[in-house]
């Protein structure tokens, strides 16, 4: 049996807004009194919005404070205020269209004389008051708040998020558009409080403050080749529940990325966000530092990722380094860091090559792990686990490369983290370039896509959040996106309001930008302070040498290059420092194994340097392989063999993070 809600006259002044004010003019704390009726009775709720989120507090009949919960800000991503459509199981039993058939997850009920107000409706409650009238003549108007909350299920398991929805239903006036003009002003309320979380950057200078857009690229050939279905079951959803409008684009060739980011006007948008693996992320960096003006986009423009490759080294340092679930939903979590509005310096190394200069944000190896990593390509169906085997298979043949290595160690004189991208900067021109932008309507979901949840709140509170219910589905299927399998094109589809995009293939642009491809990379971004490539290096100077044999030289700047390979515990986002991770030749098996099997909790690093391993945090370095063949790698992308350089930007790029 379904509950029913009762509503009260119970009033409360801080919800009831004075003749003809204007939302813009009150106060962003609201609160009212909420009540719900089940069988075993009735229950008075207050409910408060406030910069911290919502606080839930559960009242006695003597008006004392029986339970308390609160949905962080933190964690809320959005909200939409509607009337929903009651399904017909729902309307044949006269049940409310706010249950779910679940006794333990009604909405609740506002009560109080809101007369007054006359808060201008937005977008969404215009859309609502277009639905057609529920068959019982209800004029109930509802504020669904969706939040990914913090859980853990048994002391045995890991934290995670859930998905959770709290629903709150307005019934107080006569009439429907009453009701929703009231639901509106803690719509409008909630979002105002969601914005004072977010950089200036994430959202448009307008009366309104809307998000600003969102650039996505995706590689429908990352990892398993699943991004396609990724986006569309586990982001999308996300993205339209904290009203983020983007557009999509889809790789269609290697250096893509590269082609598009150094090319296009980026002004639209706020931030980049890269759905694959660290390749696409490596692409997008140095197509941004490509451009002419790089030293006016990065400040102005953070990046994001998605983790659908077979490292996604970047995804987990993020998760790791704001002690972010990752392993339960990785996708889940990296969605909440794109939308969260808030980013961080991140250091960025330049890298010289007899050729070209590439930048790279991850990593460049020499030797075992390169190796691994690049010829592992031949089983990449195995998708990460492609790694273990061809590791297993390297140490049965084992090789070592002989060469020199010189460094300057970090010290008093490098550049302090977050170091300003102005300091880089010099003259600059902002390019121009043709856009694409061809509106698709909305399609609806397939049914398929829904996210499952269970109750996972204090069971005191279960009458008042409530998790999926057949309403939530119905909405949420209003608002998911999917993707056309039939199509021979590769479209994807958001809320009308979001989102329109075409992803025709343009043979004009590719060719335009291909045949600039290579004087770009010559001529912008930052410039070296090093030596050239063919200039000695003069231990005046401070540089230090490691010759002879070794097993692999590994540099890196975020903590993991995958997601159980937690290579450089102390490195950060923005510290300023490359660790320099050397093996020489000689090492015994089991000791090297011993490193490998290590590398996934972070202890494979000696306290003190040794014959064999070394660790050196360093701000540059030089790799002259004595050898001609060999394996070279930039962020897990193969580049010419041959002599290089290094030298790390501190703070040069924006990543996006949790809150």
């Amino acid at each position: 049996m379904n509950e029913s809600h009762d509503k009260r006259s119970t009033s409360t002044a801080s919800s009831t807004p004075p003749e003809g004010a204007d939302v813009g003019d009150l106060g962003h704390d609201v609160s009212d009194t909420f009540y719900t009726s089940q069988r075993k009775g009735s229950h008075v709720f207050r409910v408060r919005l406030d910069a911290t989120g919502f606080t839930l507090q559960r009242e006695s009949p003597a008006g004392t404070i029986i339970k308390e919960q609160q949905v962080r800000i933190s964690d809320i991503v959005g909200a939409r205020c509607m009337r929903p459509k009651k399904s017909r199981r729902l309307a044949m039993s006269g049940a409310c269209a706010c249950s779910s058939g679940n006794p333990n997850s009604p909405a609740i009920s506002a009560s109080g004389d809101h007369r007054g107000a006359t808060a201008t409706p937005s977008k969404c409650s215009i859309t609502s008051r277009n639905d057609p009238p529920v068959g019982d003549g209800d004029v109930s108007a509802y504020l669904y708040v969706f939040a990914y909350v913090l859980k853990k299920r048994s002391l045995r398991t890991e934290l995670h998020r859930e998905r959770t929805v709290l629903t709150l239903r307005f019934r107080s006036f006569d009439t429907f558009e009453d009701n929703m003009r009231e639901a509106d002003r803690w719509y409008r309320a909630l979002r105002w409080q969601l914005h004072r979380t977010m950089e200036e950057i994430f959202v448009a200078p307008t009366s309104d403050e809307r998000r600003r857009r969102v650039l996505v690229l995706l590689n429908p050939k990352s990892g398993s080749g699943n991004a396609r279905e990724v986006f569309n079951m586990h982001v999308t959803p996300v993205l339209n529940e904290a009203e983020v409008p983007y557009d999509l684009y889809v790789t269609k060739h290697s250096n893509f990325a590269i082609e598009f980011m150094s090319t296009r006007v980026l002004d639209a948008w706020c931030c980049v966000v890269a759905v694959g693996g660290d390749g696409l992320f490596h692409e997008i960096v140095n197509g941004l530092l490509q451009r002419e003006d790089w030293a006016h986009v990065l400040p102005h423009l953070a990046l994001g990722i998605i983790p659908c490759g077979s490292g996604n080294g970047l995804a987990r340092s993020i998760a790791h380094g704001y002690n972010e679930p990752y392993f339960s939903k990785p996708i889940l979590g990296a969605a909440l860091t794109v939308i969260s509005g808030r980013s961080s310096p991140m250091d960025v190394v330049r890298v010289q090559l007899q050729s070209r200069s590439v930048y790279s944000f991850l990593s460049i190896g020499w030797g075992f792990i390169s190796d691994v990593d690049i010829e592992s390509e031949r089983i990449r169906m195995l998708g990460y686990q492609r790694f273990t085997v061809w590791t297993l298979y390297r140490l049965a043949n084992l090789r070592t490369y002989n060469g020199k290595i010189s460094y300057l160690l970090r010290d008093q004189d490098s550049p302090a983290p977050g170091h300003s991208i102005g300091e880089y900067g010099g003259q600059y021109r902002l390019q121009s370039s043709r856009s694409c932008n061809t509106h698709i309507d909305k399609l609806a979901a397939n049914p398929s896509f829904h996210h499952s949840s269970t109750e996972y709140l204090p069971q005191e509170f279960a009458d008042v959040i409530s998790l999926e219910t057949s309403i939530n589905q119905s909405f949420r299927s209003r608002c998911d996106s999917w993707l056309s399998g039939g199509s021979r094109r590769s479209f994807y589809y958001s809320i009308s309001e979001s989102i329109y995009h075409s992803l025709a293939d343009e043979s004009e642009f590719s060719g335009l930008a291909a045949a600039s491809l290579e004087n770009r990379q010559q001529n912008f971004g930052p410039s070296s302070e090093l030596p050239d490539l063919s200039e000695p290096l003069l231990k005046e100077q401070g540089w230090l040498v490691e010759e002879g044999e070794f097993v692999m030289m590994h540099a890196v700047y975020q903590t993991h290059l995958g997601i159980d390979c937690h290579f450089a515990p102390k490195a950060q986002m923005n510290d300023g420092t490359i660790y320099l991770i050397l093996i020489r030749g000689g090492i015994s098996r089991p000791h090297l194994l011993s490193f490998l099997y290590n590398m996934s909790s972070g202890t494979h690093l000696p306290e003190v340097n040794n014959e064999y391993v070394k660790v050196l945090p360093v701000r540059a370095f030089r790799l002259e392989p004595h050898d001609n063949h060999g394996i070279i790698t930039v962020d897990g992308e193969r580049v010419e063999f041959g002599p290089l350089q290094a030298e790390v930007l501190p703070g040069i790029a924006r990543v996006m993070v949790p809150k």
